[in-house]
């Protein structure tokens, strides 16, 4: 993915109205796509991961993350997005084992650099929305 196809894909599920969710969000659909994505991860890497998902995320345009080495894997509300928190450093052969568990399940990976990309949508949020990091996978 490059920063053009990122930007296109933040543009295309930006919702003026909709800060935490789109309409028509399948929120048991999503943790339960979710929960097979950590099964499937914690049987490639050799061993089980910490996840927070459901009542442990509230007030977010993402539903669940599961940590990573120093960070944390977070799955976006919107389009099946999924980033690595900003500022984390994630180890080659685990980043190339969570893009293929993201191909084989539906998922778009992207990377973090395009998630720190100044915001320019059309959702005011609710005290501003700085870059598609904060539209997408953060805390509302």
């Amino acid at each position: 993915m490059n920063k053009e196809e990122a930007l296109e894909l933040f543009h295309k599920y930006d919702d003026p109205r909709r800060w935490e969710y789109p309409e028509k969000f399948d929120y048991l659909g999503a943790i339960s796509q979710f929960s097979r994505f950590v099964k499937a991860l914690d049987v490639a890497t050799g061993h089980p991961h910490k996840v927070e998902t459901g009542s442990h995320i509230q007030d977010a345009s993402f539903h669940s993350e599961v940590y990573i080495n120093t960070g944390w894997l977070r799955f976006s509300n919107f389009g099946n997005m999924v980033s690595i928190t900003p500022d984390h450093e994630v180890d080659s052969a685990t980043v190339t084992t969570i893009l293929r568990l993201c191909q084989e399940m539906g998922y778009t990976f992207i990377p973090t650099e395009f998630t720190e990309l100044p915001y320019t949508g059309t959702n005011p949020g609710v005290t501003g929305i700085r870059n598609w990091w904060i539209r997408y996978f953060d805390y509302v």
